[in-house]
């Protein structure tokens, strides 16, 4: 079992089985195995309540764990513990740890085994930034879906918060930074940290990414006294149904899943931080339908930063000769359905797909790569979704309408279908 500890810079690891301690930097900066955008005590962010501060904690030590631990090419499963120093360890009784493991579990396919430290108090607590209020935090990832909720956003009066996690990857931040002067225009407000490792990172897939999304976002709705935390994700996606009978688990995304919801507003609930709503108004609609509800057509800005929004699952599109990172690839799971949405949009797609600019012999070598998900892609869209392995895929929140859910995967479907063969 692979053991992190995450502990306040300076201090000393007190588990004896931790395999790596890793120091939250005091300041923004580096230590020797954490890069942070945000000090420990979270000041940066504004007056943050120690239960948001604690959670946050908890779960950038989890990602540290998820990044830094290789997983097997014969066993998916990995045993993963991580400990953790908190302000007040007394909030996270049994019952919540056992939440947050099961969400980890949920999310990753792991087995999570997480234990609470008491941290040592800082000698001279920094001053925090002096904050405005919102009504609302929204999460802007770089990502299409985002990109949507925030121009929908726009429209209405309401002040709210854009917030963003710098990631590893250079085609996520260039995504985002193509996007942030847009959102600066509309008067918004969009904040992006980096919580990373410093160390070597051996998972490329960091399936707790959102749920390190989410918790930051939960620690800036405290500090700006918002009672909504809204994460846009197309309902489809949400989903995520399995196209073939081979792919469900942890090889399906989880991230905006009705469960994950549902089990990040119980951990919430149980840490005593309710007061903050974590949503997704948009699971209703598929990708499509959400892309024709936000972009306006005559709207040429729109179209074009639309474009440049990054919605790749696959992280090595620079991997074939002549191919280029910053691009979506066009032909993993998640590109198709993003090909799809545009189409069934009526509205132009104007992305630079690589599988679109490579040579005749990379591309070849390319769609070899991507042989799988294109083998889904075609399963799922001659031999349709069926609708048992749909909604036994995974767990679903009480009085979930599964009506409604094998509906929009059939909506979903349709704009897969639309999405030409290579």
């Amino acid at each position: 079992m692979n053991t992190i500890e995450l502990v306040p810079e300076g201090a000393a690891g007190t588990h004896p089985k931790a395999a790596t301690v890793v120091e939250w930097p005091t300041t923004p900066g580096s230590s020797a195995t954490m890069q942070a955008d945000i000090g420990w005590d979270l000041a940066e962010i504004g007056e943050v309540g120690i239960a948001a501060r604690d959670l946050l904690r908890v779960v950038a030590g989890a990602y540290l764990a998820d990044r830094t631990s290789r997983r097997s090419d014969l066993l998916l499963r990995r045993d993963l513990s991580i400990v953790v120093h908190v302000e007040k360890p007394d909030l996270w009784t049994q019952p919540a740890l056992d939440i947050a493991a099961d969400l980890l579990h949920w999310l990753t396919g792991d087995r999570w085994s997480i234990h609470i430290a008491a941290a040592e108090p800082p000698h001279d607590r920094r001053e925090t930034t002096i904050v405005p209020a919102a009504d609302a935090v929204q999460l802007l990832s770089g990502g299409l879906d985002s990109f949507c909720g925030a121009l929908l956003q726009m429209r209405h009066d309401d002040h709210v918060v854009h917030v963003g996690h710098r990631d590893q990857s250079k085609a996520v931040r260039h995504a985002q930074n193509l996007i942030e002067p847009a959102v600066r225009k509309s008067g918004a407000d969009y904040l992006r940290w980096a919580l990373r490792p410093a160390i070597t990172v051996k998972e490329p897939t960091p399936r707790t990414r959102s749920l390190l999304f989410m918790a930051l976002g939960v620690a800036v709705a405290d500090a700006r006294g918002a009672h909504r935390l809204i994460m846009p994700e197309n309902g489809y996606t949400s989903i995520n149904p399995p196209l073939e009978p081979s792919r469900g688990g942890p090889l399906t995304t989880r991230s905006t899943h009705p469960w994950t919801f549902h089990q990040v507003t119980r951990l919430l609930a149980a840490l005593g931080l309710a007061h903050v709503e974590v949503s997704n108004p948009f699971g209703s609609l598929t990708k499509g339908e959400l892309v024709a509800a936000a972009i306006q057509p005559d709207n040429a800005d729109d179209v074009v930063l639309a474009a440049q929004t990054l919605s790749c699952a696959k992280p090595n599109a620079g991997r074939p000769k002549g191919g280029n990172a910053n691009l979506n690839c066009g032909w993993c799971i998640a590109c198709l359905v993003r090909r799809g949405a545009f189409l069934a949009s009526g509205l132009p797609d104007q992305t630079q797909y690589l599988v679109d600019v490579l040579p005749s012999d990379s591309r070849q070598r390319f769609l070899h790569y991507r042989r799988h998900d294109i083998a889904a892609w075609r399963y799922a869209v001659h031999a349709g979704l069926d609708e048992c392995r749909i909604l036994g895929s995974g767990m679903w929140p009480p009085n979930t309408d599964f009506d409604a859910v094998i509906e929009i995967c059939k909506r979903g479907l349709e704009e897969l279908r639309l999405v030409p063969d290579p």
